[in-house]
């Protein structure tokens, strides 16, 4: 009965263990045997980290750059598999997730590939995750240098060789979204959607990532800057910084009405909704912000049809 007791122990603990999945390392700088198995002979490439992580298992990625290709291959991408935690911002010692300082200690995923400050013949996405039916994480990076610029028209304008220039998303039916928190998404550019972000669901659908503590900075999407300049809508919010009440006023030539504001908090959150209805082209609504906590939020003003109109961040003293 005891011997019995012990391999049941021993089957449950590597189980347990087997569940949870592996932590795989990966630091530019080590100099170690390259296995991933610790911070000493960690992985010197993320590639080969993503290569072999499996799903469940979690990548923690110390400081400095990493790109998908040291070539001229602008089709490479990182992949990030179905359930893999993908987590940056680590100094290359700590044993506990909470002990890494993201802000601190920056990991960035550049596609500044080929020649270097020549965005000509940077990556296409940065970033690719397929089908992400479980928990997939991407946590701590920095995103910039993609660029979605293809120009062939016979190339799908959904395709991330147009779209999605730091991370390509691609969810189908019921898939769950990635969860992608506290990442900074700067210089990266679409030339038709999703400048540093595009979500593919199969359909020309546009849908929002929830997204956690990210900040975005010069991303640029002309498909939907087309987009938007067609519908001749032009908003101004103000004041900004802001007390109590901010007001949006613009002028709208053929959006379709209601429109709808959103606002969400530094976490992400939705903490305000309103429908602008089509008392006139001439819009001119004031909004309540009290009750809400000092501190940073994002805005954005879609259309009936879901047509994003304007966004922006907002400081409220």
């Amino acid at each position: 009965m005891r011997y019995l007791l012990s391999f049941l122990l021993l089957l449950f603990f590597v189980n347990s263990s087997f569940s949870q999945g592996r932590r795989l390392y990966v630091d530019a700088y080590a100099t170690g045997a390259g296995t991933g198995t610790s911070w000493e002979h960690a992985f010197t490439d993320l590639q080969a980290a993503l290569f072999a992580a499996q799903p469940g298992d979690c990548v923690w990625v110390s400081l400095g750059t990493y790109k998908a290709t040291d070539g001229y291959n602008r089709e490479m991408t990182f992949n990030l598999k179905n359930g893999v935690h993908l987590y940056g911002g680590f100094a290359g010692v700590e044993t506990e997730l909470e002990q890494r300082n993201w802000e601190r200690f920056k990991t960035t995923l550049s596609g500044d590939i080929g020649l270097i400050d020549d965005d000509s013949d940077n990556s296409y996405t940065i970033l690719l995750i397929e089908k992400s039916d479980r928990e997939t994480i991407v946590d701590g990076f920095t995103f910039t240098g993609g660029r979605a610029d293809n120009s062939d028209p016979y190339v799908s304008n959904l395709s991330r060789e147009k779209s999605g220039g730091a991370i390509y998303v691609v969810a189908e039916g019921s898939t769950v979204h990635p969860k992608i928190r506290n990442c900074n998404f700067e210089n990266n550019y679409a030339r038709e959607f999703g400048g540093a972000v595009y979500l593919y669901t199969g359909e020309e659908k546009e849908e929002m990532l929830p997204f956690e503590n990210c900040w975005f900075v010069n991303n640029r999407a002309d498909g939907v800057q087309s987009k938007i300049e067609s519908k001749g809508s032009i908003f101004r919010v103000f004041p900004n910084p802001v007390n109590e009440t901010v007001t949006i006023e613009g002028e709208v030539k053929s959006a379709t009405f209601p429109l709808m504001w959103t606002l969400f908090d530094a976490s992400g959150k939705m903490v305000q909704t309103l429908e602008i209805h089509d008392v006139s082209k001439e819009v001119n609504v004031q909004v309540s912000l009290v009750g809400l906590a000092a501190g940073w939020y994002n805005f954005n003003i879609v259309d009936a049809d879901g047509l994003p109109l304007d966004n922006g961040k907002l400081w409220k003293q």
